[in-house]
């Protein structure tokens, strides 16, 4: 009877058995999981009600806590660097394929509708606000030709709080609004809801219709976020998860500080009966003051005095530290970006575990830089290009009317990830070329480059290097120098006979 009512017991402290539900232990509601009831709503649900407190959050923590500003920062640079670049697949054509990506590199200098920067520059902000508070928008704003001296578009970037999350609405038709969002009756995206003006900003004087949403179509709107959840239609701030921990840290950090302040303040006290020996001024009142006021190295006159006890503020111990470093690694751990890129401390671990540790937060960006950021903005971004370019007769596509999907296939190329160990990772690129693992063309795109125009750009270097007198055969060319070209002249040598008896030697490859 003792084990089966001591069974009973512990079934009923986790919640089984009984009326509960004795196939789940997690799902139990005893006394070890009593305060574990989470929300059961929807994702979309939960975030037009916590939304904008998180969005709030996230910037402020953003701005003013060392951490995670700087896991923001360094995502960003991993996901974007100095821009990612298209290269379009369709062959046949090489002519018509530089003009086009002579042509877009030209809009890029004028892509920014504020101003402020260019393509990649745009694409910089997008990837900071799409991680920071979860989401970012595009809108593509059309121009009239003789606004721009490229194609006549622009990109403007609307943040997050420009679609307000609480505004939902039955229309006319079938036609549904959920966080701003206007649905169809199938659930396809109709259009975007924003606010003529930031919510939160000022506005310009006298404007009667600051407070109006303005309706932009869904074709003319790039939603840039990582949606986790079926159905999902808003983003999460990526520092959700830890937020709790990263403020109670800086609250903790500030603590500390403020009670080393505290117990600096103080550093000896006058205690006892009788004469004060250490009094300012013998012509001063009877009542004595302090001999310092509150600030560092203050003695504090606690009456006539013939004892002097020094202050022993406690020590925190050895604790901080390691509760620090645990503390950093779980919010590294949420914020998926490695200990030493946020703290920028590399002596946590040996040269294999930082190596281990870069690889798999390259293959994290690398996920998200494709199934996001280059899915949602920089494919929509090339059609757009591509179709007012024809639009406006500024590139001629043979057979663009009849099938326009050959010119709008692209591929986007991230940047070039520096090298871990530059020798061993080169030396197995070229075995895997030469054992048929992988082709030139993915190892220079893995690189950031087109392996056409390097090609192009290799044969350029050395037909001029041929047409040049040049002394020596660099090492990256493999071929012979040209005709007449003289070879690299042997060491100075003082000595005319040691000249005579030891001629120069040809320089290998040498004509």
């Amino acid at each position: 009877m003792g084990i089966i009512s001591g069974i009973r017991r512990v079934a009923h402290a986790f919640g089984v058995g009984g009326g509960g539900n004795n196939s789940f232990e997690a799902a139990g509601h005893g006394r070890r999981l009593r305060g574990f009831n989470p929300s059961k709503n929807h994702v979309n649900v939960a975030i037009r009600a916590a939304g904008p407190t998180l969005v709030a959050r996230a910037r402020w923590l953003y701005e003013n806590d060392g951490y995670a500003g700087n896991a923001v920062d360094e995502w960003t640079s991993q996901a974007v660097g100095d821009g990612i670049k298209p290269r379009p697949r369709f062959k046949g054509n090489k002519k018509a394929k530089a003009a086009l990506l002579k042509l877009f590199l030209d809009w890029t200098d004028e892509a920014d509708a504020e101003g402020n920067t260019d393509y990649f520059g745009l694409q910089e902000k997008v990837a900071r606000e799409a991680y920071l508070t979860g989401e970012c928008f595009v809108r593509l704003r059309n121009r009239r030709p003789g606004d721009m001296w490229t194609v006549p578009f622009q990109l403007q970037i609307l943040p997050t709080e420009m679609l307000d999350m609480s505004f939902s609405a039955a229309l006319p038709g079938g036609n549904f609004i959920v966080a701003g969002i206007e649905f169809n009756a199938i659930g396809a995206r109709v259009a975007y809801h924003f606010w003529r003006y930031h919510p939160t900003d000022e506005r310009p004087p006298n404007s009667a219709n600051a407070r109006d949403r303005v309706r932009v179509p869904a074709t003319e709107v790039f939603h840039v976020f990582d949606g986790r959840q079926g159905g999902q239609i808003r983003g999460v701030p990526r520092v959700a998860r830890v937020l709790v921990k990263i403020f109670g840290l800086e609250v903790y950090d500030d603590a500390e500080i403020e009670r080393k302040k505290t117990a600096a303040l103080f550093t000896a006290f006058l205690i006892g009966r009788g004469e004060n020996p250490m009094r300012l001024d013998e012509d001063e009142d009877e009542d004595e003051t302090p001999i310092a006021g509150m600030e560092p190295g203050a003695i504090i006159d606690l009456g006539d005095d013939k004892d002097v006890r020094f202050s022993s503020p406690a020590e925190v111990g050895g604790s901080y530290e390691a509760f620090q470093y645990r503390t950093i690694l779980k919010i590294c751990a949420g914020l998926g970006v490695p200990y030493s890129y946020v703290t920028g401390d590399m002596t946590k671990g040996n040269f294999s575990n930082v190596r281990t540790d870069i690889i798999r937060f390259r293959r994290r960006v690398s996920q998200w830089q494709n199934n996001t950021l280059i899915f949602q903005l920089c494919r929509a971004v090339w059609v757009a290009f591509v179709e007012r370019a024809v639009m406006a007769g500024l590139v001629e596509l043979p057979g663009y009317d009849e099938n326009p999907t050959e010119y709008w296939a692209c591929d986007h190329l991230p940047p070039r990830q520096e090298w871990i160990d530059p020798a061993k990772d080169i030396a197995a690129e070229k075995e895997a070329v030469k054992a048929g693992f992988k082709s030139r063309t993915q190892v220079i795109a893995e690189r950031g480059y087109d392996r056409e125009d390097l090609d192009d750009e290799i044969e350029e270097e050395r037909a001029d290097a041929k047409a040049r007198p040049l002394p020596l055969v660099f090492d990256t060319d493999g071929t012979t120098p040209p005709a007449g070209a003289s070879a690299a002249p042997p060491p100075a040598n003082d000595d005319p006979a040691d000249n005579e008896a030891d001629p120069p030697e040809d320089l290998p490859n040498a004509a």
